[in-house]
């Protein structure tokens, strides 16, 4: 039987020593404590990141210039985010979306700094959205819980977390715009439309009583003059006449949805967070 050398016993028993410090060490790296102030998640590539891989690329894209022109166009600057994961494992998804939101810097660094994360965990079926303190007058914790549920959920137990993200990211924004602005925000887009409709049928109904009026006018009086014959002299301003009713009757039905067809001014791509971080718990979430 062949003997080993103790120098051989010694290079093996070094080697295996300096095997099993390696992989302790990639455990304790692996095993990093969680931080409150840290995110879990890689640095972000843009407002939207979709780490689940559920978002179709059109609503991404969109969804991503929505809230750059957004932040663009808010003074302090509004920061929105959107986050999907498959899971967060054995972490709460409070304190996940915690982390990636203080982690991340999302919001301005100024004294005024609104902003607010939408997080997903696909596979865990749940969701929290995170408001920074200085976000929590515009959308408040009871009022950001209802339009999840009103716009989020429904769609999510579909399976369609394309238009989930989108109503409810659109909801927010509105409701922000209309406390910033003072006036009330819609709560369901459908009514908003239906009051446009309504609005554009009175003012159709107006218009054509301007018209029989217009030509009973024009009647009488083609009628007094004998030569003129028909509508006389006046039937020179009846196209005019009509068309500016069609016009002024087709505008009052007109305008569509604050981001128009998808305009490219909000003044640049985007460049990052602002590093402000500034969340205290603000926000609500639920599971669907």
């Amino acid at each position: 039987m062949k003997t080993i050398l103790p120098s051989a016993k010694l290079s093996v028993y070094f080697f295996v020593l300096l095997f099993g410090l390696t992989i302790q060490s990639l455990i304790a790296q692996d095993s990093k404590p969680f931080s409150i102030n840290e995110s879990p998640l890689p640095a972000p590539t843009a407002p939207i990141n979709d780490y689940a891989g559920v978002l179709d690329e059109n609503t991404k894209a969109q969804l991503n210039q929505r809230l750059i022109e957004f932040r663009n166009k808010t003074n302090p600057p509004v920061e929105l985010a959107v986050v999907l994961v498959k899971t967060t494992a054995d972490r709460d998804i409070f304190d996940y979306s915690l982390a990636v939101a203080r982690g991340w810097g999302i919001g301005s660094k100024q004294t005024d700094n609104p902003s607010a994360l939408l997080f997903v965990a696909i596979d865990d079926r749940k969701y929290f959205t995170q408001v920074s303190r200085d976000l929590e007058d515009e959308l408040p914790d009871g009022l950001v819980g209802s339009l999840q549920r009103q716009y989020l959920v429904p769609a999510f137990k579909q399976g369609n977390y394309s238009k989930g993200i989108s109503d409810t990211i659109d909801a927010y924004i509105r409701t922000i715009q209309a406390k910033q602005s003072g006036v009330p925000a819609p709560t369901q887009p459908q009514e908003r439309n239906n009051k446009k409709g309504e609005g554009s049928l009175i003012g159709s109904g107006c218009c054509l009583i301007i018209l029989f009026i217009l030509m009973l006018i024009i009647f009488s009086r083609g009628g007094r003059g004998g030569r003129g014959g028909g509508f006389g002299g006046g039937s020179f301003w009846l196209p005019f006449i009509l068309s500016s009713i069609v016009n002024s009757s087709s505008g009052s039905s007109s305008g569509g949805s604050s981001w128009g067809g998808g305009s490219s001014d909000g003044g640049g791509g985007w460049g990052g967070f602002g590093g402000g971080g500034d969340f205290g718990g603000g926000g609500a979430g639920g599971d669907w």
